[in-house]
């Protein structure tokens, strides 16, 4: 299955804040509040320009299906990953994972931050490698990457 990464523009803006709206991502999310547009075009374009932010887009075929962002900081970079809902479950956010790494150009500790509730991201996580490091007040799971 070929699913294509690519650097996220502001052209993805809208396809951005459906996926962050969603429901259930919400619901996951360790910000729940619903976001408005204008605030969110605000934050997407502060982004965009962030030199230390790597915004992508996954995409089958043609249609866009989620999103990866790395936030960096000197040898660590948090991630934040979500899927657009008809493609959860079948094995496209694993491939889109793996792809985005290839944006990352140096070695790295990744770190994802999952709420204590939401199991299908802890073990897409574990699934793709991640190890958890603490259970405190959410799960912190990390990997590390060597270039």
């Amino acid at each position: 299955m070929k699913i294509n990464i690519k650097k996220a523009s502001l052209k993805d803006s809208n396809l951005l804040f459906q996926l962050r709206n969603e429901k259930e991502a919400r619901k996951n999310s360790l910000n729940t509040n619903l976001l408005n547009l204008k605030d969110h075009n605000s934050w997407i374009k502060k982004k965009m320009r962030d030199k230390n932010n790597i915004f992508l887009i996954a995409r089958k075929n043609s249609e866009a299906f989620g999103i990866i962002r790395y936030d960096l900081n000197n040898m660590i970079a948090h991630i934040s990953i979500n899927i657009a809902k008809k493609f959860r479950n079948l094995g496209y956010g694993s491939i889109a994972l793996k792809n985005s790494e290839k944006f990352l150009k140096e070695s790295l500790i990744i770190i994802a931050e999952v709420k204590k509730g939401n199991k299908g991201s802890l073990n897409f996580f574990k699934k793709n490698k991640y190890k958890i490091f603490s259970k405190k007040k959410h799960f912190i799971l990390i990997k590390i990457i060597k270039r």
